[in-house]
């Protein structure tokens, strides 16, 4: 294989796609990207873009802006525009997936430029597509029209996963990006984010690549480098330290296709036990270069060559951690009956990656395993705890959200504690300085950016109930949006109920209440989601209690439903409702039902974190163990709505609380009020605050999206309206903001 057959360059995705058609060859797996690997590709270019549009320099000449480097692929050219993947599908099949959803939120809000721009990266010729795997093409037809595709026993995994990842980046685009910046995502994506793709000579150089890249040696990882630097510094504990070394990464290797987990458990010990609390640039470099951080901060740490034992004892820690931490891998991965750590899974499932380090800043090496167990079962109900609370009062639940809770709240404050008592008594002290509460969700329900959170929900509630009655049911299945889908009550037809509710805004909000929602299986819903609420409670009654209960007579041939209604005092909430009962009254009796149901779940003290118990009476021979030092000095008030543009104008009284803004949508005014964090509360409706304007406006105009900046107004003392994007720019351009 000479040197001069392969050639590198550099493509920009808007060069990558322009008039080639990508093919894949016999030997190629299925697409098997999951919803991780998706999530993290998707924060990534996500975070990427924010820091980019933050630089006013770069938003002024964005050919100055560093480029986003995705990584190298491998391909051969049998003829002009025409290449057959190596090495890259993954990859490329999700872009793909990206470039069809930003295609059809821009459609959406007619940005004709950014539709033409993703036409061309999209297909070659406005027919086929450029990614051209005949086995997709089903998937991607629908996604491209907006049409639901029906997973059948016939389709391939890839098709399956296919529509699962559509789904997935088109609800994780509207949490991550507002609907005003997604013009300049897709600019900048397509302009500023590159591959380099290295060119085989032909087929059988590319299958011999291929070979060559998945069948031998890796590289040195960061892991492998910090192995070394300690076995070099260790003296005569060599062949100890090698032993226990291996001994570690057996115990991190529960799954032998995750290549990676030795590495993440390094990087979340030490930010749990040795980054400095406090430093930012500790956990940058941790996370982006572990093993270097090590020998920078060898002081720090007392891994210095005058103490060779220290290296050994390092290593010893690692390994003892590593078996106490071995419960929690094996449990973000599948449920296990009776084990108790089923919060781990869902907060894995939640995105809550930094998990691993707050149970490991709580976890101490010489702990017993069932202390150990025990203690990061706290930790992980309570971040599961904070993620309801977060999503209830519709505040943000991002991973920078949870990585600013993890390290600067619950890392100083776990690293003091000893005893599971001592873990228990902290965590329980931050619930009882939670501001807000399960009760103010009570008109809460589906938006435009929380589809996954509200499943979770949903899910959570639906399991509680299934369980109280000794029903078999699968949590799992009910997070999975292919095999149960979210349920509306209500038809979208507003006519049905237009002489009660007049206002199609008001009918719009309430239908997509949790009040208005359950859970029934995918084939279920397809075929009666348009028939009355009356006609459908009977199909209800064959799926779960939750949505069962609906239909009447359902308690009379269920005495442990009868049971659990009457211990938890649900007789007016989880009951069957006549066919003359209102929209509004059913929708706020299971608002009120689900609300309820979270107060049991979420309990602190059923999840084993009391609030902190008040001191001995004087005289007692032993005071109390304290808890350590109390979290109160290093609370911070919760994140709120503060990253929003509107939030930022109101802490900075560009806004004021109170301020009533209007939208007009075909020659309709739709008037709202923001309140003093800034969220947007619809007049039309009232109750739970809209966490931003995209939200609020596409529910007043009744469309998909709405970029919510450019059409709510403020009106001046003339009467002149100004939209919030121009109050915005001009606060901007004034250094008020």
């Amino acid at each position: 294989m000479g040197s001069d057959e392969i050639r590198s360059q550099g493509f920009s995705l808007k060069e990558l796609f322009r008039d080639v058609t990508y093919e894949i060859d016999y030997y190629q797996r299925e697409y098997t990207w999951g919803e991780d690997e998706v999530r993290m590709l998707l924060r990534d270019l996500c975070g990427s873009f924010r820091n980019w549009s933050l630089n006013p320099s770069y938003l002024r000449r964005p050919q100055t802006a560093p480029q986003y480097f995705l990584g190298p692929f491998v391909y051969y050219e049998p003829s002009k525009n025409r290449r057959y993947l190596v090495d890259g599908q993954q990859r490329f099949v999700t872009l793909h997936l990206l470039f069809l959803q930003l295609r059809l939120a821009a459609q959406e809000r007619a940005d004709f430029r950014a539709v033409d721009r993703l036409n061309r990266v999209i297909t070659t010729d406005g027919e086929h597509f450029s990614l051209g795997i005949t086995d997709h093409e089903p998937v991607l037809r629908a996604v491209s029209q907006a049409r639901r595709y029906e997973t059948g026993l016939g389709d391939s995994l890839s098709r399956r996963n296919l529509w699962a990842r559509s789904q997935q980046i088109e609800s994780q685009l509207a949490e991550e990006l507002d609907a005003e910046n997604l013009t300049r995502f897709t600019e900048w994506l397509l302009d500023r984010v590159v591959l380099v793709g290295i060119r085989a000579a032909s087929p059988d150089h590319g299958y011999r690549m291929f070979e060559t890249m998945n069948d031998r040696g890796a590289r040195l990882t960061a892991v492998d480098l910090l192995k070394s630097h300690l076995l070099s510094h260790v003296g005569a504990g060599e062949d100890q330290l090698n032993t226990q070394w291996h001994e570690m990464l057996r115990e991190l290797a529960t799954d032998r296709e995750d290549t990676t987990a030795a590495s993440r458990f390094i990087k979340a010990f030490l930010l749990a036990r040795c980054a400095r609390e406090g430093l930012a640039e500790d956990r940058r470099q941790i996370d982006s270069n572990l093993n270097v951080w090590v020998r920078q901060n060898a002081e720090h740490l007392q891994l210095v060559p005058e103490h060779p034992d220290n290296f050994l004892t390092f290593v010893q820690d690692l390994l003892k951690t590593a078996r106490l931490y071995r419960p929690f891998l094996a449990a973000g991965r599948a449920l296990k009956k009776n084990d108790r750590l089923e919060a781990v899974l869902f907060n894995e499932r939640n995105g809550l990656t930094c998990q691993a380090v707050a149970i490991l800043a709580a976890i101490d090496p010489d702990d017993l395993p069932s202390d150990a167990k025990d203690k990061g079962r706290l930790v992980s109900v309570y971040l599961d705890r904070w993620y309801a609370l977060r999503v209830l009062q519709d505040l943000p639940v991002q991973s920078a959200d949870a990585d600013a809770l993890a390290h600067d709240t619950l890392v100083p404050l776990l690293r003091q504690c000893r005893t599971v008592a001592d873990v228990a008594t902290a965590l329980g002290d931050l619930v009882t300085q939670d501001t807000g509460s399960i009760r103010d969700a009570i008109t809460l329900g589906l938006r435009g950016n929380n589809a996954h959170p509200i499943r979770y929900l949903l899910a959570r509630a639906t399991a509680y109930v299934e369980a109280a009655c000794q029903r078999e049911h699968d949590i799992l299945a009910y997070l999975d949006r292919d095999r149960f889908h979210i349920e509306h009550l209500w038809a979208n037809h507003h006519h049905r109920v237009q002489q009660e509710i007049p206002d199609p805004v008001v009918f719009r909000s309430r239908r997509n209440q949790l009040g208005g929602l359950g859970l029934l299986m995918g084939r279920e819903n397809s075929s009666i989601n348009d028939l009355p609420l009356h006609d459908k409670a009977g199909y209800y009654a064959r799926s779960n209690v939750l949505l069962g209960s609906i239909a009447p007579g359902y308690n009379q041939r269920n005495p442990l439903l009868r049971e659990f209604i009457k211990t938890h005092k649900l007789d007016k909430l989880l009951r069957p409702f006549s066919p003359r009962e209102t929209m509004t009254s059913v929708v706020q009796t299971r608002q009120e039902l689900y609300l309820c149901l979270f107060e049991h779940i979420w309990n602190p003290e059923r999840l084993g974190l009391p609030a902190a118990l008040p001191s001995d009476p004087a005289g007692a021979d032993e005071p109390p163990a304290q808890p350590p030092a109390a979290a109160t000095a290093r609370r911070r008030p919760a994140a709120g709505r503060r990253r929003t543009d509107v939030a930022r104008m109101v802490a900075a009284q560009i806004l004021t609380p109170g301020t009533r803004i209007v939208l007009t949508y075909r020659l309709t005014d739709h008037w709202a009020t923001i309140d003093e964090d800034g969220g947007i509360i619809l007049t039309a409706t009232g109750g739970t605050p809209y966490g931003r304007v995209d939200e609020a406006g596409a529910v007043a105009r009744g469309t998909k999206t709405c970029q919510g900046m450019n059409e709510w107004h403020i009106e001046d003392e003339t009467g002149a309206r100004i939209s919030l994007r121009t109050l915005r720019d001009r606060a901007v351009a004034s250094g008020a903001l």
